[in-house]
């Protein structure tokens, strides 16, 4: 048995992706950030009927941050999917204003010598607006 999980875990390092978790590592987690680089962080919002824009988070959607990280490229293909997050939080918000826009906005920060050096910048890489919306 020993044999068969070291095996597994050999054979998904090099050539695994993170689905095969616990025997393959998390590879968003095995490379390092170039210290005078840049960085990013994404976040989800949306706008309600209401015309209030807020940030989707874990408690009020039931997806987390990583969820919409993974599926980024999906996302930018067809931001008409961004549709199911706003299901998502409706179903779990049925007493809140209906989701009439999400956008997956990403902020990317430049580092000098590892320290953020103040330069922000954002940029939205999915927009959905539910059809006879407009846009937000």
């Amino acid at each position: 048995m020993t044999t068969v999980v070291t095996a597994l875990i050999v054979a998904t390092t090099f050539w695994g992706s993170d689905d095969f978790f616990p025997f393959a590592p998390f590879k968003m987690y095995t490379h390092p950030a170039d210290l005078d680089g840049a960085v990013n962080s994404t976040r989800l919002e949306a706008v309600n009927a209401d015309g209030v824009r807020f940030k989707f988070t874990t408690s009020n959607s039931g997806l987390r941050r990583a969820e919409i990280e993974g599926q980024m490229s999906r996302f930018r293909d067809d931001p008409e999917e961004l549709k199911y997050v706003a299901q998502s939080y409706e179903n779990t918000n049925p007493d809140k204003a209906e989701v009439v826009t999400v956008e997956i906005i990403v902020r990317y920060y430049d580092l000098e010598d590892g320290e953020r050096s103040g330069e922000v910048t954002e940029k939205v890489v999915a927009s959905w607006t539910k059809e006879g919306e407009g846009s937000a």
